[in-house]
């Protein structure tokens, strides 16, 4: 039987009167690229001065430029981390993972534990069960995407259920219909909604692209910078869409045939691979298609790109899609679950999902008149700027710490 000493509780340490600030302990899955880790991490920068905050991960994994950048600005801000287990989740990593989440607690005492996305939810509830005494802290989930424990549906049930009395957030309509759909023995009300915020990115100090490896540049005589810049960025994973991209580009050259266009695709990710392959040998003449690891602080770089591909096929939210478009950036989108709650209306670079060949046609009318194409993207900013303020969003998980924070644990 593992075991860890019992913590005093977070009320006792309050009437004792040496707890006056709320202590919240994130928990993320890891320390990488991830909407639900920027979020996190975004809202512990912006509370720091009023809540005290730890962060505990899942999984510890080998750093990445982008975990290495999250770990650089904890240590800036004197955040603790606690990082979880090694090794394959499902091959007793989840047991390991839940210890080590228990001794966070043991060790950070924290009032609330606000459980980022589906594989933290897992580890709390087995934590819950191993150690009773965790129960006694009071919890926030926020779900993050509006297609919930693919393939897990028994496991998912049985820990929506565990962890039933939690205060529920949803990044978005979607997502909290996602969540509701979970069937429990208990009744849950619905999860609020707390749409993610951005602000204009500033522009960048100076700098081009990633550095990457070329899959194919139609003869190889490409443009260090060409006069049209695409990018891909996210996990390269069925849910992003990166198997459309070798249909999406051969549209879009169909319909717009120039010879100057650089395409980057950044990420990593199961798919990486058979992506690789597909993408040989198809770069159309003067075009450059280069993929990429992961770009840190792609939000201060959208600038250098001239459209934005995101063929998401679902998304909780897309913090990326706003930030694009905030930065004057054209994006093509599809009208995904959850990604088109963050797009205007009457956006204009949009296709239904799994359309590669609109994909790709839209991506050539940006391609045909790029300064256009920025122009109609620059002209949402003022209604994107007042819908998805950062301050509205940050307020409202303040309160929630604060409320949760006065409340005892069931």
């Amino acid at each position: 039987m593992i075991s860890i000493a019992t913590p005093h509780r977070a009320s006792d340490w309050r009437a004792e009167g040496r707890q006056v600030r709320p202590r919240v302990l994130q928990v993320i899955t890891k320390l990488d690229m991830g909407g639900a880790e920027v979020i996190a991490l975004d809202l512990v920068s912006a509370l720091q001065r009023s809540t005290d905050f730890a962060v505990a991960t899942v999984l510890d994994v080998e750093p990445t430029p982008v975990g290495r950048a999250m770990r650089a600005q904890l240590a800036d801000l004197n955040i603790p981390i606690f990082l979880g287990a090694r090794g394959h989740y499902k091959k007793g990593g989840a047991i390991v993972a839940a210890w080590r989440l228990a001794r966070a607690v043991s060790h950070f005492q924290p009032d609330v534990v606000h459980l980022h996305t589906e594989m933290p939810e897992l580890t709390w509830a087995i934590a819950r069960m191993l150690f009773p005494w965790t129960r006694r802290v009071t919890m926030v989930r926020t779900v993050h995407n509006s297609e919930l424990w693919i393939a897990w549906g028994g496991i998912g049930r049985w820990v929506t259920d565990r962890l039933a009395t939690a205060r529920a957030v949803a990044v978005s309509q979607a997502a909290a219909a996602a969540d509701a759909a979970i069937g429990t023995r208990r009744p849950r009300p619905q999860a609020e909604v707390i749409y993610n915020g951005a602000r204009v990115p500033p522009p960048a100090p100076g700098g081009g692209g990633a550095s990457g490896s070329a899959v194919g540049d139609g003869g190889g005589m490409g443009p260090a910078r060409a006069a049209v810049s695409v990018l891909f960025a996210g996990r390269l994973i069925a849910q992003k869409g990166p198997d459309l991209l070798p249909a999406i580009l051969a549209s879009a050259y169909a319909a717009c045939p120039r010879a100057d266009v650089k395409v980057q695709i950044a990420g990593t990710g199961p798919l990486e691979e058979a992506l690789r392959a597909a993408l040989v040998g198809i770069a159309p003449p003067g075009w450059v298609i280069e993929m990429t690891p992961p770009i840190g602080g792609l939000s201060l770089r959208l600038r250098e790109f001239d459209a934005v591909l995101m063929p998401s096929r679902f998304e909780g939210f897309s913090v990326l899609a706003i930030e694009t478009l905030l930065s004057g950036v054209p994006l093509v989108a599809t009208r995904a679950p959850g990604l088109v709650e963050a797009l205007p209306a009457d956006y204009p670079f949009c296709a239904a999902v799994d359309d590669a060949q609109m994909l790709g046609l839209t991506l050539a009318r940006i391609l045909e008149a790029p300064q256009a194409a920025q122009q109609q993207a620059a002209a949402f900013v003022p209604e994107l700027t007042s819908r998805f303020a950062p301050e509205a969003m940050i307020a409202r998980y303040s309160d929630i710490y604060h409320e949760e924070h006065r409340r005892r644990a069931p």
